[in-house]
């Protein structure tokens, strides 16, 4: 019955042989977008704003009969309309049921006449944006004779459930609908079939074939998949077709608050949740974190052995989220839980309500509580250490077995292969596994040993730095990328980069990060072992630079000094005291021991999962191949739209052609949805992001007679740098980095190794002292402030800057921006 439709051809803008997004104006040049996508979108013409309607008359006219004759509508395309912020919604005008020419003009008039008027200018005001800008160009379209017209919103706009859409319709026209004049139908669907969640009646109770649904659900999908962001959209049913008016981003989305609290700290940074995840991605997580986490609590005596499952991974708005509740709440048990520092060390952005942070009191209630994990958790961190730490040879041998077989992919059977990559997903189960598991440890030893230095701190009168004693780490594995680097860039200056040395150069280089890339937690996304062109891309960015990337050794040897400096003062301070010494001395050195090993192992146990991922994605590859060849995709790469379990019930043989062609359609669709889409951090009850990370910073402004800017964030990389801001938010543009420059972005990937090795320091959107960017910061000894909300829209490129990375401090001293 009801399929979708086709426009005969695109807009036309009157006046102009080329069509012109910028003259066509924000609500008429999507529309085009989705007439040449074949989108059914009525036909029409763009008259611009500034084009002299004297004498057009004849020519609108036949504009209009070539659109399929009057009744038309004409509709205002506002320049400054559908913003990201500021929608225009209802601004504008616009004149429906057009009959004849002097009506259209006078229509038109009226159009571009409604950018002038009180309301607009009101909006204008209220939202900053310059009046001089406010044109209005005029699409003029054949009007749709419409049996139910309405809304639909791809996100449900109160809930923030991504999962549902609702569709708001009513009889004939749409405009008494948008304009209040009656109580629409409502009907709340799920967006991956169809099903009807809630229907309420209103006024007119309007009954839409099951049909007439699934069709608006499809063009739904469609429409915030080709825009990237959730879609406010009006459309049309002429009791045979289905036609889209207008679509435009929702402006205000209600996040949701019906879930328990989610934070995708620590997966922002670089990770999982740095940009739109693949559903593939999503379950190789989702699979490590339900297992890994829930059996280290068990193992630490937190959780009983048969305590039920908790929910510890979710996937919002294209991202994995982890559950703090989950967390927070196994960690209560624990004297001492103070949810603040907790919340601060992984870069979690919280506001707390009147009664403040959880802290569990220390007292002999809470003692004897944890008991048992008092007496396990000394021998687990030992164990897990040594663990760690002699984990390469046996994951290097199954690596290098997985790897061979990869290389008789032509011809191995199905049959073979199947077997096989059940293999490399329970192999790459448990190097995750391992993985997480030594973050865990990692993460609570450097919670323990960050209470002794605060201890310590007050026994001595003065601050103790845990980012001092964290730095001159010496082996930190990515810090051996960029020795690759170094000597890459100092053979193309000495033979040039076509030459043989450079060559044999590159070759050895990829015989050892063959595994990295640019973007290394996006399995969808080659690695630089599949092209090499890209690591010979980052060498010539450096070298047209002009800046010499920092030597690693050197640099290594730098922050060793820093990090012995500061353990020797407190020792001294220490020693003092014979109490002092006595009581902390051994223990402070002991800590300090095992809190520097943690984090060592957990950068190597990276390199691991880096290598496994790398792994995965061979196999992933050849798996789509093969289901593509038996039509259980339409594309290879789309096996990445796949879940783990679909994979390993394909090698069992349990699933169906069908089945799988639905559901990653559907996922397809839904990931394409949220690219351009960045939620908050933090979701759930009582959740909610800092209103803003910028300061005023009046008392400095008196003191320095200016007005200065303060952005907080969390100080991860100690050393104070002034120099000139460079905002860079893809890998790909470093290549605009000039020396002296502070890098400004919102995450950093390992893959970005490299280029921290030009810049004088760093400031991140996320991150903790924890994070891959403050680790490579300290060895590289580059001040760096972490976890600053927006920084990347706050900051600007050209803007001096003073940034300290003790204090965590970034003081805007130029604020004149340039490129």
């Amino acid at each position: 019955m009801a399929t979708p439709g086709t426009s005969v051809g695109p807009f036309s803008l009157l006046g102009s042989a080329e069509f012109s997004a910028e003259a066509a104006g924000r609500k008429a040049a999507p529309l085009h977008e989705l007439v040449m996508a074949g989108l059914p979108v009525p036909q029409g013409f763009i008259v611009p704003p500034d084009l002299d309607l004297a004498g057009l008359e004849a020519r609108i006219e036949a504009a209009v009969r070539s659109i399929g004759g009057f009744p038309v509508a004409a509709r205002s395309s506002g320049h400054l309309e559908d913003l990201a912020g500021s929608s225009f919604a209802g601004q504008y005008v616009s004149k429906l049921q057009i009959t004849t020419l002097a009506q259209l003009m006078e229509g038109i008039v009226a159009c571009r006449n409604s950018a002038q008027s009180p309301q607009v200018v009101s909006y204008l005001k209220k939202n900053g944006l310059p009046q001089s800008e406010a044109r209005v160009s005029v699409l003029v379209q054949r009007m749709v004779d419409a049996v139910v017209a309405g809304v639909a919103f791809s996100i449900h706009p109160t809930t923030g459930r991504e999962e549902h859409a609702l569709f708001e319709c009513c009889r004939g026209l749409g405009e008494k609908l948008v304009s209040g004049q009656t109580a629409p139908t409502r009907y709340v669907v799920h967006l991956d079939d169809g099903s009807v969640v809630e229907r309420d009646a209103g006024a007119e109770d309007v009954g839409l074939d099951p049909e007439v649904l699934n069709l608006l659900r499809r063009y739904t999908l469609k429409l915030q998949a080709h825009f990237g962001r959730p879609q406010d959209i009006e459309w049309a049913w002429d009791g045979k077709k289905l036609w889209i008016l207008q679509s435009r981003p929702i402006t205000r989305i209600q996040w949701r608050t019906d879930i328990d609290e989610f934070t995708n700290a620590d997966f922002r940074d670089g990770g999982v949740s740095a940009r739109v995840c693949t559903p593939f991605m999503y379950t190789l997580y989702r699979d490590v974190m339900q297992s890994s986490l829930q059996k280290f609590f068990v193992d630490i005596k937190l959780l009983a052995k048969d305590a039920p499952q908790k929910t510890w991974i979710g996937m919002f708005y294209g991202r994995p989220y982890w559950s703090t509740t989950a967390y927070k709440t196994t960690c209560l048990k624990v004297p001492g839980f103070d949810e603040e520092i907790f919340d601060k060390d992984l870069g979690i952005q919280k506001q707390y309500d009147p009664a403040g942070p959880i802290r569990t009191p220390t007292n002999l209630r809470t003692i004897l509580s944890v008991i048992p994990t008092a007496l396990v958790l000394p021998r687990n961190y030992q164990r897990y250490l040594e663990f760690a730490g002699a984990y390469g040879p046996g994951f290097l041998q199954q690596e290098a077995r997985y790897l061979k077989a990869a290389e008789s992919f032509p011809a191995m059977s199905d049959e073979e292969f199947l077997k096989t990559l059940k293999q490399v997903l329970d192999f790459h189960l448990q190097t995750e596994s391992d993985y997480f598991t030594t973050i865990y440890y990692s993460v609570n030893y450097q919670t323990d040993f960050k209470k002794t230095l605060a201890t310590i701190g007050t026994a001595l009168g003065e601050p103790v730095s845990s980012v001092a004693l964290m730095s001159g780490l010496r082996d930190v594995s990515h810090m051996k990328m960029q020795k690759g680097f170094v000597r890459l860039v100092a053979v193309a200056k000495r033979s040039g980069i076509e030459s043989a040395e450079w060559k044999k150069a590159l070759t050895e280089f990829l015989q050892e990060n063959y595994f990295h890339g640019d973007t290394e937690l996006d399995i969808s996304t080659p690695r630089w072992g599949e092209c090499p062109e890209r690591v010979k891309q980052i060498v010539q960015d450096i070298l047209r630079s002009g800046i010499d990337p920092k030597d690693p050794d050197a640099s290594a040897e730098e922050q060793f000094s820093l990090f012995s400096a500061e353990e020797q003062r407190i020792v001294s301070g220490l020693q003092r005291s014979f109490w002092r010494r006595l009581k902390f001395e051994r223990s402070f050195r002991k800590q300090l021991k095992v809190a520097r090993l943690y984090l060592s192992r957990r950068e190597q146990m990276r390199e691991y999962s880096t290598r496994v991922y790398h792994l995965v994605r061979q196999y992933a590859i050849e798996a789509g191949l093969r289901l593509q060849r038996s039509g259980y995709l339409k594309e290879a790469g789309d096996v990445f739209m796949m879940h783990t379990s679909d994979l390993r019930a394909y090698a069992q043989g349990n699933i169906t052609r069908e089945g799988v062609i639905s559901l990653v359609e559907f996922r397809k669709l839904m990931y394409s949805g949220y690219r351009f889409v960045e939620p908050p951090g933090e979701l759930g009850k009582a959740l909610s992001q800092s209103a803003s990370a910028v300061e005023p910073g009046a008392a400095l402004g008196d003191k320095m007679g200016d007005n200065v800017n303060v952005f907080r964030g969390i100080g991860c990389s100690a050393g104070v740098v002034t120099g000139a801001v460079r905002v860079i938010t893809e890998l790909h543009d470093a290549n605009a980095l000039r020396k002296g420059e502070i890098l400004v972005t919102r995450f950093t990937d390992p893959g970005w190794t490299p280029v921290l090795g030009l810049v004088s320091g760093i400031v991140t959107e996320v991150g903790g002292l924890l994070s891959h960017a403050a680790v490579i910061g300290r060895e590289y000894g580059l001040p760096a402030v972490l976890n600053v909300p927006g920084a990347t829209k706050l900051l600007k490129t050209g803007q001096i800057v003073q940034l300290d990375g003790r204090e965590g401090t970034v003081k805007v001293l130029q604020t004149g921006a340039s490129e």
